[in-house]
């Protein structure tokens, strides 16, 4: 990636910006997700989404950073196979929307 794009994604404050949207947000997270993780990343979106009644947030244990389960630590070599995603997931997201 370019210099302007580690730039621009420096100052950039996901979960401000949603905060300020005005719309019902549903967050979904995966619990073995290692590139976002639930510790550091879930609790930024939490703590800037603190009090909106029209927020849904849900962590699925299982699955990894694609939304697809598995055990123990997740790692790259997990995403190579064809798999498809959680259908809790699914059903969760088109549930929201319904």
């Amino acid at each position: 990636m370019s210099a302007a794009y580690w730039l621009d994604l420096r100052d950039y404050r996901p979960a401000e910006v949603a905060a300020g949207l005005g719309k019902p947000i549903f967050v979904v997270q995966g619990g073995r997700d290692y590139q976002v993780t639930v510790a550091d990343d879930l609790a930024i979106w939490k703590a800037g989404l603190v009090g909106r009644p029209d927020v849904t947030i849900r962590v699925y244990d299982a699955d990894n950073h694609l939304f697809t389960p598995g055990t123990g630590r997740s790692t790259p070599a997990e995403y190579e196979p064809v798999q498809h995603m959680d259908p809790e997931v699914v059903a969760d997201i088109a549930g929201w929307l319904s």
